[in-house]
């Protein structure tokens, strides 16, 4: 999924299916030149065809070329090594730039290895999880980090992390809200399982004017195990005048 032209994409999501027996996420991440985002999801031992659906976040900031914002802007990553249940995070370059977005990858290729969390673990560094469902299939996980430099030529970026965790079920969705002064820039999902296995299956932000939220879903599959998830939202805004007066991101 592509984002405008002069546009840097900085998030996005997908939506697989849960409409039985359902499909699940298996990457999330940008593209290399930031022009889009890319989305990608399997069925599970039961076949089925399916839509897959992809959204893509687009930043433009006034004053500013998207040849200018690109070079404020920093894509990190980092692998796991393969495992049955990967597990890796990432932090911006240093400490002059801000975590906005992340995302992940993972790079299976026998039976499956499925998304089970994308999520910032601290103001600093971005994590995911996977793991393989039923019948074995270890796999590496590829972690990114989006960041932009926290002093920008035309004001300073500010952040904040919004959060909401669902109850137990069998498929949770949680939906985290943005505060009106904050601009949507990205989010996901962390599924909280503790049986056989419990993953994701969409993450995606509003794409209705006026609203401001990134929500996550999950779903048991094959074998029951409810659980909980967490929704995340990334807000960022933009100080750019010299009264200190706060203008969106």
């Amino acid at each position: 999924m592509n984002v405008d032209p002069n546009m840097v994409a900085i998030g996005g999501g997908g939506d697989a299916t849960e409409n039985s027996p359902g499909a699940l996420l298996t990457a999330s991440y940008p593209n290399d030149d930031l022009t889009g985002w890319l989305v990608s999801s399997k069925d599970h031992r039961y076949p089925m065809n399916y839509p897959l659906y992809a959204y893509a976040i687009g930043m433009k900031i006034e004053g500013m070329s998207r040849e200018q914002l690109m070079e404020y802007i920093s894509v990190n990553a980092a692998d796991s090594g393969v495992a049955q249940h990967p597990e890796v995070s990432v932090s911006p370059p240093d400490n002059s730039y801000i975590l906005i977005n992340g995302g992940f990858k993972v790079e299976w290729h026998g039976y499956g290895n499925l998304a089970t969390a994308s999520f910032p673990d601290s103001d600093t560094s971005w994590k995911a999880r996977s793991k393989d469902h039923l019948e074995a299939d270890p796999a590496n996980l590829k972690v990114y980090v989006i960041s932009i430099k926290q002093q920008l030529p035309v004001g300073k970026i500010r952040k904040r992390i919004f959060q909401t965790t669902s109850g137990v079920t069998a498929h949770p969705f949680g939906f985290a809200y943005v505060d009106s002064v904050f601009a949507l820039c990205g989010g996901d999902g962390e599924v909280h399982y503790t049986g056989v296995g419990n993953m994701l299956w969409a993450l995606h932000p509003s794409t209705t004017v006026g609203e401001q939220f990134f929500s996550a879903r999950s779903k048991d599959h094959g074998e029951s195990d409810p659980s909980s998830i967490t929704a995340y939202a990334m807000g960022i805004l933009l100080s750019q005048n010299q009264d200190g007066t706060i203008n969106h991101g």
